[in-house]
């Protein structure tokens, strides 16, 4: 069966490598599968293309570890977890307003700044952690006793707020659009 799978690989590499940069979390099996056959003689037989396969399955292993929440609990508990799982490696954390039924934020400034950082991700190191919130309606964000405000963690002012976890750098509204300042928070260690 092994060798079925690679005639597949070797058939399907340009449609397979294709699929792989668009659906990144599904490479896990891939990955599995291409680590076994680089190690045995069958790996041979394997074109260029399904090699190269391989090599963008190991490379988008190593990408930042993406998160999603919603609220002010699903954040502290997500929060919470990773201090005490994540080994070590950096949190980065953007906090922007929540979205309608198309997927459209409230906050005009977190709509122009989402794309910034999302492109600025491959600046991360690798498996380090990055957790997008959704902070809620507007309503509730302008609330001066909305909990993202009141936590002396992320103590909010302004969305949207790009931060390095339990450190210093910061970034908000309008700066969390410009792309040299969002790659620095990301490539500078504390």
């Amino acid at each position: 069966s092994l060798l079925i799978i690679c005639q597949i690989f070797y058939t399907h590499s340009f449609f397979i490598n294709f699929c792989v940069r668009k659906v990144i979390s599904k490479t896990h099996l891939l990955q599995n599968i291409c680590k076994s056959l680089s190690t045995s003689t069958i790996s041979q037989r394997l074109s260029t293309s399904a090699i190269q396969l391989a090599n963008n399955i190991n490379k988008y292993n190593k990408m930042v570890i993406q998160h999603n929440v919603k609220g002010y609990e699903e954040f502290t508990k997500l929060v919470e977890e990773l201090e005490t799982n994540a080994e070590g490696q950096p949190i980065h954390v953007l906090f922007s307003g929540g979205k309608d039924e198309n997927g459209q934020s409230w906050c005009p400034y977190c709509v122009k700044a989402e794309p910034v950082v999302h492109d600025a991700l491959a600046k991360a190191s690798e498996k380090s952690h990055f957790i997008h919130v959704d902070v809620g309606e507007r309503a509730y964000w302008k609330d001066l006793n909305c909990p993202f405000r009141k936590d002396p963690n992320t103590h909010l002012i302004f969305l949207p707020t790009l931060l390095r976890w339990k450190s210093p750098q910061r970034l908000d509204g309008e700066r969390v659009s410009n792309k040299d300042l969002v790659e620095m928070i990301f490539e500078d260690e504390d």
